[in-house]
């Protein structure tokens, strides 16, 4: 998950209209474990806009591939994902269909500074959402989309990444975050 994201974040941006990154909640906060409801509302909104711009800056910002609304503190069922040639924010996003086989590949988390974990997941799934304009999109997402896509789902109903693994993966996983973060300490200084 070591891609660098070329996501455009002022795009679109009306100059006197001020996009700041949104703060990342981190692994304890009681919003991670919270299922977000469907969003009700009438797509586009100016503030489904301006969220999705500031989720698209954060997600930027802070390398990566991946973020969904309530991970930076907001109670808001939207995610956006991107890579460097595929970018999309998702409303009241689901699954409707799997495909083929699953596999497992390392995940990481912004909101779990330098924990990375081996998690099993579909390889191809049909994703359905709404975009920013209120048009619903169907997809089949593969390879790392279909793991973000899926990452991102599971922070929508309030599930964390760490719950996918087993109590020793996790524990040898937290060692190796520790040395990760310990390093990143001492280069900064």
């Amino acid at each position: 998950m070591s891609e660098i994201l070329t996501i455009d974040t002022t795009d679109g941006l009306n100059t006197s209209e001020k996009v700041e990154p949104l703060p990342l909640m981190t692994e304890d906060h009681p919003m991670l474990r919270q299922k977000i409801p469907e969003y009700k509302g009438k797509l586009p909104t100016g503030m489904m806009t301006h969220l999705i711009k500031r989720l698209k800056m954060t997600m930027k910002l802070y390398g990566g591939v991946g973020l969904s609304a309530n991970q930076c503190g907001v109670f808001e069922r939207v995610f956006v994902i991107g890579t460097d040639d595929f970018q999309l924010a998702c409303v009241n996003p689901r699954i409707v269909e799997i495909e083929g086989q699953s596999e497992k590949n390392n995940e990481g988390c912004l909101s779990y500074p330098g924990l990375f974990l081996k998690i099993e997941r579909p390889s191809v799934i049909i994703g359905e959402w709404l975009n920013e304009n209120g048009e619903l999109k169907r997809a089949r997402l593969s390879g790392i989309t279909a793991q973000c896509f899926q990452h991102e789902l599971d922070h929508m109903n309030g599930v964390r990444f760490t719950e996918h693994v087993g109590t020793v993966a996790l524990r040898m996983a937290r060692q190796k975050q520790v040395k990760i973060i310990k390093k990143i300490k001492r280069n900064k200084k």
